[in-house]
């Protein structure tokens, strides 16, 4: 059977658990090396004509502003996409409810549920496409490669107007996001760095030392 050549890209892993054999039982997940960040999304919505430049950033301030204060206070945040809501925790043991005490409960991070009809379009999309298997880069390889390596930093810098990012490098590299932030990292130190790192709002990017 040939190779399938269009659909949605996905890798193989071995997991730790083993079937009765004692063989290690695969997991598929998609592509590593595929990420749209939110520049991507926004330069594209302003070229489809959907949003002005700086919308869709302002929309989100917004809604995380007002969003952080909402579940700072105990609400669920029902949206499109989907409810926000507060993951909490307790910081001991306890097994009677009476013993519990206003101190034992901690703040653990936010959870998502999608929407229905957020999971129906993506499902929609993929159920169309199909999957096709790709076999996922050896990142050591890859990282040895520098002249490749810098010539995809270029290309990354050259695509965000003047910098790079994490999810940026790794789709030019093809590099998995711990290797890919690894290799920026290291390009950031030495006597003579080749990269600066620095946070822009909720962003890191990564501008060359001596443009």
């Amino acid at each position: 059977m040939p190779r399938k050549t269009d659909g949605l890209p996905f890798e193989v892993h071995r997991s730790p658990s083993t079937d009765e054999d004692g063989n290690s039982t695969l997991y598929a997940t998609p592509q590593s090396n595929r990420t749209k960040d939110f520049a991507e999304i926004e330069t594209w919505l302003g070229i489809s004509n959907s949003l002005r430049k700086g919308e869709l950033q302002r929309a989100f301030d917004a809604f995380m502003g007002e969003g952080a204060r909402w579940l700072g206070e105990g609400y669920r945040i029902q949206t499109p996409l989907g409810v926000f809501s507060l993951k909490l925790g307790m910081k001991r043991k306890v097994t009677n409810p009476r013993d519990v005490h206003h101190d034992d409960v901690e703040f653990k991070g936010i959870e998502f549920r999608p929407s229905a009809e957020f999971v129906k379009l993506v499902e929609r999309r993929v159920v169309t496409n199909g999957f096709r298997y790709v076999n996922k880069a050896d990142s050591t390889l890859l990282m040895a490669n520098e002249e490749e390596m810098l010539k995809a930093l270029q290309k990354s810098i050259h695509s965000e107007g003047g910098y790079t990012t994490v999810p940026s490098f790794m789709f030019y590299s093809g590099l998995s996001k711990y290797a890919a932030t690894r290799k920026l990292h290291q390009w950031c130190s030495g006597k003579a760095p080749l990269l600066k790192e620095r946070r822009v709002g909720h962003y890191i990017i990564f501008e060359q030392s001596n443009p």
